[in-house]
């Protein structure tokens, strides 16, 4: 039996496809988000150009203190921001909402967030990840251009190829010229 030898490519690759599969399972399957942080309102616990990861959480488990992400709606726009928790409190309704705050800002937000709102809790902040996480997709469009470039390229030498010409000097040896006249004479 030949015994199957890694090299580093193939290690690599393992290592990027198992990454990227978990990254999907825990997106997917457990509701996990990944968020890159653009503004520096959270500095300096949370930077611009960090990627977040939240998971999704039940009222019981937030607390003053907790970092979310929570989706608000301003005019037509929506917007995901990382905050603090810095208060829980309840509105006329009895309903329970949060007040939040940026870590590097004066007030609290103008804004009341709901449990509804919220899409989940921080619990890792990878430092400056998320430049490439905001820029894979212009990255994989890069590559798959390139790829299909060289595809390109490749198909149109083989369209275009011509057979070369032989060089001068590569011209027949004298003895096989001489054998070819030898043929020739003893035919006749």
């Amino acid at each position: 039996m030949q015994k199957r030898q890694f090299d580093l490519y193939s290690l690599l690759s393992y290592i990027i496809s198992a990454w990227i599969l978990v990254i999907l399972l825990l997106h997917f399957v457990f509701g996990f988000q990944y968020v890159v942080i653009l503004t520096d309102s959270m500095k300096p616990h949370i930077n611009p150009g960090d990627l977040v990861v939240t998971k999704p959480v039940s009222l019981s488990e937030l607390h003053v203190g907790d970092v979310i992400l929570y989706e608000i709606h301003i005019g037509n726009s929506t917007y995901r921001i990382t905050h603090r928790i810095v208060a829980i409190k309840t509105d006329w309704n009895g309903r329970y909402y949060f007040v939040t705050k940026g870590d590097n800002r004066k007030y609290t937000d103008p804004w009341r967030v709901y449990p509804e709102q919220v899409i989940g809790k921080v619990i890792l902040v990878i430092p400056k990840v998320g430049v490439v996480w905001y820029y894979t997709p212009l990255i994989l469009l890069l590559v798959f251009l390139f790829i299909i470039g060289t595809i390109a390229y490749e198909i149109a030498l083989i369209l275009l190829e011509e057979e070369s010409p032989k060089p001068k000097w590569a011209k027949p040896s004298l003895l096989a010229v001489k054998r070819k006249k030898l043929k020739r004479y003893y035919r006749r």
